[in-house]
């Protein structure tokens, strides 16, 4: 072990470097779920593309999927038709739907009622696939009964557009703009080693006792996780009962067993954190997390619909751009780390006690905002 650790670290320093300019992380946030993953995604996939390859990649990615007998030669290709991220239909009635998960967190039978549309519009042959990161499950009651073709960035998609390379070989605006998303990707799910250095690394853990050792580091990594994130949590509860002491108790769901299950992927571990219950109407804010932290409005909506109208109206105000939208306002912080998978810049952020500090106080800073709206407006 003595030995193993500055080996590791001179082979990082000689082989494993930074990714360099990257056009996509100029124009856009990388975690932009829309605006740059969809679009770029179903600009590949779509056959009348600038790409000049006709259906070439939509067919190579329906291979991946498994999906057979799919007419793409009619195909089209939309981003945000009625909600859904990426829709791939044609005249035969086939819809491949592509519901694309960065860091945003599930709707209510969100799957369910995409399903249920297509199929109200006359589409026999739909096919769901639900795209994260790596590979991760819909929530139950997103996908209730309907079977779901699991797709992560990291395999499928990352093997999928390496294949797309040798296509689109001709078109140099295209392949560059391939390769730079896949550098994006490998950096987003934290597999942008070099190969020399991951092949070196591999050897060392080979060594005598390291492979054990490494196991041993591996659960201290997710313990040392678990810890990081309870702090963020106890600093929030601390902010918001010196700052705010008039939002009330918390109900708290973010505790030491809760964050341990979830790093350990127990089912049905996401979605912890704390709530402040309104005590003016129902419902109240809440700071939850799906790998990465927001805070947002939360009502029942069976239970109480006329309150959750409210805050739905009052949400539109805060964000007009969602006046479509059947669902509450929510939003990420500043500092927005990644929990669950976080990359090298994640994990110099959270080891800094001033950045745990000040992720803690703006999402507290914001559940008050929020919580300051709906009081001023149904008080």
């Amino acid at each position: 072990m003595d030995e193993f650790l500055p080996t590791v670290a001179l082979l990082r320093a000689r082989y494993h470097r930074p990714a360099g300019f990257n056009l996509f992380s100029v124009l856009r946030s990388s975690s932009d779920e829309v605006r740059l993953h969809s679009r770029f995604l179903a600009f590949l996939l779509a056959p009348n593309a600038a790409h000049n390859q006709g259906t070439a990649l939509l067919d190579l990615l329906l291979k991946r999927l498994g999906i057979q007998d799919f007419d793409s030669e009619n195909a089209i290709v939309e981003v945000e038709y009625q909600n859904i991220d990426i829709l791939v239909r044609n005249p035969s009635g086939q819809a491949v739907i592509i519901e694309n998960k960065i860091y945003a967190s599930d709707q209510d039978e969100q799957l369910w009622r995409y399903h249920l549309r297509m199929q109200a519009e006359g589409y026999r042959k739909i096919w769901t696939t639900y795209l994260t990161l790596d590979g991760a499950e819909p929530s139950e009651q997103s996908r209730k009964s309907l079977p779901v073709i699991l797709l992560s960035y990291e395999a499928e998609i990352i093997a999928w557009l390496k294949d797309c390379i040798p296509l689109v070989a001709r078109e140099p605006g295209v392949r560059e703009s391939v390769f730079q998303y896949i550098e994006l990707l490998q950096k987003l799910t934290s597999s942008d080693q070099g190969e020399i250095y991951m092949s070196k690394l591999k050897e060392q853990i080979l060594h005598g006792e390291n492979l054990f050792l490494i196991a041993d580091i591996n659960h201290a990594f997710k313990s040392v996780l678990a810890d990081l994130q309870f702090d963020i949590w106890e600093r929030m509860t601390a902010c918001q009962a010196s700052q705010y002491p008039h939002l009330g108790k918390p109900e708290i769901t973010a505790t030491k067993e809760a964050i341990s299950a979830y790093y350990k992927k127990t089912k049905n571990s996401k979605f912890i954190g704390i709530h402040f219950p309104f005590n003016f109407m129902k419902g109240g804010v809440y700071i939850e997390l799906n790998h990465r932290l927001y805070c947002g409005y939360y009502c029942d909506g069976e239970q109480f619909p006329e309150d959750r109208e409210r805050l739905l109206v009052l949400s539109r105000e805060i964000a007009p751009s969602t006046r479509n939208s059947g669902y509450l306002f929510w939003k990420y912080p500043k500092v927005n780390v990644n929990l669950n998978a976080p990359s090298n810049e994640d994990l110099a952020l959270l080891r800094d006690p001033e950045t745990r500090e000040s992720i803690a106080v703006s999402l507290i800073n914001d559940a008050h905002e929020l919580w300051q709206r709906a009081q001023q407006q149904f008080a």
